[in-house]
């Protein structure tokens, strides 16, 4: 007979969830280019249409590799997966510091894509797995609730932050 599963309480238990509001960092990433479409346009020298096309293909990106990439990352540990997809992420932010052209962005813009991908297919069941006992529920709805408060807090901060120290600034920052 084995021992009862004990189950931690306060601050310690939420951490992990607390830790996959990354999708706070995700989703203001994601939508940043919106705010700051004029700067970018303007800093790397094209129309605001074509660079327009960082977000299209972003979506497009993350919309055609959702499905395979998940398949493809399926067996690994999900835990370690995430940690992977966060380096990849950052690190394409970064990528983006010089970014003076719109190959260039659209290189690292396609690089956080991909990562982007495999957030959310592994997002949501990792949420309810490493929630307290009993909490799913609530864990998973505090990782949504990082997509909320990216939409309506994250998005105009970045794009304020990105007028006062530049849209690659706003972007590694």
């Amino acid at each position: 007979m084995s021992a009862p599963q004990r189950h931690k309480f306060g601050l310690q238990a939420w951490l992990p969830t607390i830790g996959l509001a990354a999708a706070f960092v995700f989703n203001t990433s994601e939508f940043l280019p919106v705010g700051l479409l004029p700067n970018i346009a303007e800093s790397i020298g094209e129309s605001v249409s074509k660079t327009g096309l960082i977000i299209t293909v972003y979506a497009w990106v993350v919309s055609l590799l959702s499905l395979p990439l998940t398949i493809v990352t399926a067996k690994l540990e999900r835990r370690k997966l995430l940690l992977w997809l966060i380096f990849i992420f950052a690190l394409s932010h970064f990528l983006v510091l010089w970014a003076d052209t719109f190959e260039k962005l659209m290189g690292a813009r396609i690089c956080v894509a991909v990562t982007h991908s495999v957030f959310w297919s592994i997002m949501t069941p990792l949420a309810a797995r490493v929630a307290p006992f009993g909490r799913q529920s609530l864990g998973l709805a505090m990782v949504m609730g990082g997509t909320i408060v990216a939409t309506v807090m994250g998005v105009p901060l970045g794009t304020r932050l990105g007028q006062i120290v530049g849209w690659q600034g706003a972007f590694f920052i």
